[in-house]
């Protein structure tokens, strides 16, 4: 592929994300939903160091409104990264505009679309891979929704994919040193050199700043890494492969954890700074009124039942059967309809939050696959050299005439290990709310952290439709057999179909994500299921 063209793709794709998230991004000029807490923290913790109270809920911001903040503290209940990140964009367009109190988050959804694309590049070395990803992100409903409200869950997702990126490059980094020292006898060390992990720690770290949810990644990719060490060892037949993976897991831990706590710790510095802020007692130090603090927040988070009517079971979210209605206005006067309708409303795309989850589960079926392959493989090999075994091959496996591993890039990794890696991605930010399902007050748009995770799936899974970049050599692990450019037409062209579809479908979606002023029949040819209204 030309140079130039390797950065149209990109460009078009984060231009899509652009406009999807800033156009009209004043609109409504109210907050909604929980804007009304997480925006007015934002604006006192500006001016105080901390949250403080407001005198009413009236979602009005204009005029003196917008800075009608009390001095008393006020008991938030979330970490402040989040509520600080709010707070640049209103440091540049004012509060009293939604430009002000969104535009952090917008931008953040324009990031989190970039940074998947960079992810889904280092694992296919391909760029059509990797403009899909994005593009299926940068045009999923959930995602483009919490990109244009001042709620913590836009920047959570972001810090969480940022952290993802920076393990991909840390299994990189481990790949690379794989391959440079195969040929040597000496067992494989514990590392301590890996900055990718470092910097996934402060990633991971700002994440928790922004929602306690932030540790639930941390955790899985910890795990991820501590696996794939262990099997890497014992496939190397390393002595002691067990006591090492062991030691190399201490060493990651002491790597992370620190750093982790020391990046959540700093991000509570205003309120460490200012000694008016709420939990503050006169003569009691900052770290034992701190701890107080999290013990008193951890209390109400444990105790929280408050039904709601868009609460939604965990175990809808892939589907997205209950979205958030964050707002809605209808009014007939002055509408040139019967009556007219303003609604912000997360309401999947179907083509890719539907296939997604079909993605996710063809990624389940193409890692049984690839390790039963290379299984398979390897005890052909192994018979090569000994006495001959009986083994029934797949019949695209028996060409060869000494099957061998597939040759893989240098930089690259295995299939099997590139769909854990999204699938402990998606996972650690579905199951740990699917374990806590008795909890009424959970919903729907918890989920935009599954996003760029399912947008990767789906990348993936088209990658080893087209044969593109590194998928076509990795696409070997399945056994697939060889096919004609001919042969790949139909598939390709059912990609490029599907694509413009789901294309279509955001911009039919569009005016429900925006509070765009629509007929109310129009509104209701977008409620598809019955929990969608």
């Amino acid at each position: 592929m030309r140079t130039w063209l390797r950065w149209v793709g990109p460009i078009l794709v984060l231009w899509i994300a652009f406009v999807l998230r800033f156009w009209a991004l004043g609109r409504p000029d109210t907050l909604v939903f929980d804007e009304l807490y997480y925006v007015r923290d934002a604006i006192s913790q500006l001016a105080h160091g901390f949250p403080t109270i407001w005198p009413d809920t009236d979602p009005s911001m204009a005029g003196d409104r917008a800075t009608a903040f009390t001095a008393d503290p006020t008991n938030a209940v979330h970490p402040p990264l989040g509520k600080w990140v709010i707070g640049l964009g209103i440091l540049v367009f004012g509060p009293e505009s939604g430009w002000g109190w969104r535009s952090a988050s917008a931008l953040a959804g324009v990031l989190t679309v970039g940074i998947v694309m960079r992810l889904a590049w280092l694992m296919s070395r391909s760029m059509l891979v990797a403009c899909v990803a994005g593009f299926a992100l940068a045009i999923d409903g959930v995602n483009v929704v919490l990109s244009r409200v001042g709620l913590l869950d836009g920047i959570l997702t972001m810090c969480v994919t940022l952290g993802a990126l920076f393990v991909w490059q840390d299994q990189l980094a481990v790949a690379r040193r794989m391959t440079d020292g195969r040929d040597s006898n000496r067992p494989l060390p514990v590392v301590w050199a890996r900055p990718w992990l470092i910097a996934a720690a402060v990633a991971f770290g700002a994440a928790t700043a922004v929602k306690w949810s932030g540790l639930y990644p941390l955790a899985a990719f910890l795990v991820f890494i501590t696996i794939r060490d262990l099997m890497t060892r014992l496939r190397s037949r390393t002595p002691q492969p067990v006591i090492r993976a062991v030691g190399q897991a201490g060493v990651t831990a002491l790597l992370t954890l620190p750093v982790t706590f020391v990046v959540y710790v700093a991000s509570w510095a205003g309120w460490i700074l200012s000694p008016g802020g709420w939990g503050r007692t006169p003569g009691v130090a900052w770290p034992t009124a701190l701890l107080q603090y999290h013990r008193d927040m951890l209390g109400w988070h444990g105790t929280l039942s408050a039904p709601h009517p868009y609460q939604a079971n965990p175990l809808t979210w892939p589907l997205a059967l209950r979205p958030t209605a964050m707002y809605e206005q209808r009014w007939s006067e002055g509408c040139p309809w019967q009556e007219c309708v303003s609604a912000v409303t997360p309401l999947p795309n179907p083509l890719i939050t539907w296939g997604g989850v079909l993605a996710l589960i063809v990624l389940v079926l193409f890692a049984v696959r690839a390790a039963r392959v290379r299984h398979q493989h390897r005890i052909l090999a192994a018979a090569k050299h000994t006495q001959p075994i009986p083994v029934r091959v797949p019949a695209a496996l028996t060409a060869p005439a000494v099957p061998t591993v597939p040759a893989v890039p240098a930089l690259q990794i295995s299939l099997a290990a590139t769909s854990t890696f999204v699938l402990v991605g998606y996972l650690s930010g579905w199951l740990p709310w699917v374990a806590t399902v008795t909890r009424p007050a959970v919903f729907q748009f918890y989920a935009v952290v599954l996003t760029p995770f399912s947008a990767l799936a789906l990348a993936l899974v088209v990658g080893v439709i087209w044969r593109a970049g590194g998928l076509r050599e990795i696409g070997t692990e399945l056994g697939l057999r060889s096919v004609t450019a001919s042969e790949l037409r139909g598939p390709r062209a059912a990609v490029i179909l599907f694509l413009a579809f789901a294309f279509a479908l955001a911009l039919f979606f569009f005016p429900t994500w925006s509070g765009m002023p629509v007929a109310d029949w129009f509104w209701q040819a977008h409620l598809w299921l019955p929990g969608w209204d």
